[in-house]
């Protein structure tokens, strides 16, 4: 690869790395979200039956 392909490809890509490091990080917390909501769901599911008698 040329040293003037490699800077031109690096001025492109490290502006943006902070912006695509922060999009990572909210979709990990994201994922976390909905696995603690999957988790609520299932036993309020569990509960409902046992109220409800079904």
């Amino acid at each position: 690869m040329d040293i003037e392909t490699l800077g031109i490809l690096l001025g492109a890509v490290l502006p943006i790395y902070p912006v695509l490091f922060t999009i990572h990080q909210k979709i990990g917390k994201y994922d976390e979200i909905v696995e603690e909501f999957k988790k609520l769901r299932a036993e309020h599911e569990s509960h409902k039956d046992n109220y409800h008698g079904t």
